[in-house]
């Protein structure tokens, strides 16, 4: 090893220790490839352009029931120049269909698109941010500033009140975050991009802004309009508190057996009811025919995301008025 590279390894050993509280190996591996990201593991650096990430650990998602799936690919590092947490998204490709309905949608992991995405939405607020880096074997690495935050599921889910309370008295405020979230997604479509993977768990309430923040945009698909019935899996949480199923809804009211059908339920989801006015008769009419647009009984549709914001910002201020009265 010569001088320069002794210097060098000692210093990212000292910024190490300055920005971690825990035991440090005596000896840090540095990886200046990523290619084989299941090898990059806690305590490793992963140098990128110069600059050094200590890694954490590997980010983890919970999703159909299954709590803490680890992504391999996608690593909590701090920038040891800054001492920021960072989020690194390693180049993993993946390939698997979506079902709306009878359809099948092809989609497809890219970190190229991501980058473009992260190019544009650059200091919008309602967007994760974060840059793209190249590593010594020309790996599309994404460097992502770690939002602090909970889900959008999660913060519903949080609120104390019984669903009639928390429609009347925190949907209101909810859903016009949600709009204006879903207006950010349209600026990526007249940019002709898209989200691609539009989940409640990838819009995150960040703790110190209390703002809305999209995330994950790595997923591409072959259909135009994904993002757009991924709406309604997004309305459907809010206006429902959370993911409201057939057996859950007849457990909480057994005289809605017979009067919930299969056209009632989600298009994405065959499980979980769209049709909520009829669970929850409160919830305004026209409110509701936006939710009917994604159920499997649809006979119109959305085609844009603009669409659905006009439709929303109306209804909202319908809402509005209503409370006020």
């Amino acid at each position: 090893m010569t001088p320069v590279a002794r210097a060098r390894q000692e210093w990212i050993h000292e910024q190490a220790r300055r920005f971690t509280s825990q035991a440090l190996p005596d000896r840090l591996l540095i990886v200046d490839d990523t290619t084989n990201y299941m090898a990059i593991d806690r305590d490793h650096v992963v140098e990128l352009e110069g600059t050094p990430f200590l890694v954490r650990g590997n980010e983890r998602e919970g999703r159909f029931g299954i709590d803490d799936q680890p992504k391999f690919w996608v690593k909590r590092a701090i920038d040891l120049e800054t001492g920021k947490l960072h989020i690194l998204k390693l180049v993993f490709y993946e390939e698997f269909r979506a079902q709306i309905g009878s359809l099948q949608v092809r989609c497809v992991r890219s970190p190229e698109k991501e980058g473009r995405v992260l190019d544009l939405v650059r200091g919008d607020p309602r967007f994760m941010q974060g840059r793209t880096a190249r590593d010594a074997r020309g790996n599309l690495v994404r460097v992502i500033a770690y939002i602090r935050g909970v889900d959008l599921l999660n913060y519903v889910h949080s609120l104390p009140a019984r669903h009639e309370e928390y429609f009347h008295g925190h949907f209101p405020a909810l859903l016009a975050a949600v709009i204006e979230s879903l207006r950010a997604i349209q600026r990526l479509h007249e940019a002709g991009l898209c989200h691609g993977d539009i989940r409640n768990d990838h819009l995150i309430l960040e703790q110190a802004s209390g703002q809305f923040k999209w995330i994950d945009f790595d997923l591409n698909q072959d259909f135009a309009d994904f993002d757009v019935w991924s709406a309604g899996n997004i309305l459907h949480c809010v206006v429902g508190r959370g993911f409201v199923s057939f057996r859950d809804a007849i457990q909480a009211s057994p005289e809605l057996v017979g009067c919930l059908s299969d056209n009632d339920a989600s298009v994405f989801f065959p499980h979980r009811v769209m049709n909520l006015r009829k669970v929850f008769p409160y919830v305004p009419a026209r409110l509701n025919d936006i939710l009917l647009r994604f159920s499997a009984g649809a006979q119109v549709f959305y085609d844009k995301m603009s669409q659905v914001v006009d439709d929303l910002e109306e209804c909202a201020a319908g809402l509005g008025r209503s409370q006020a009265t």
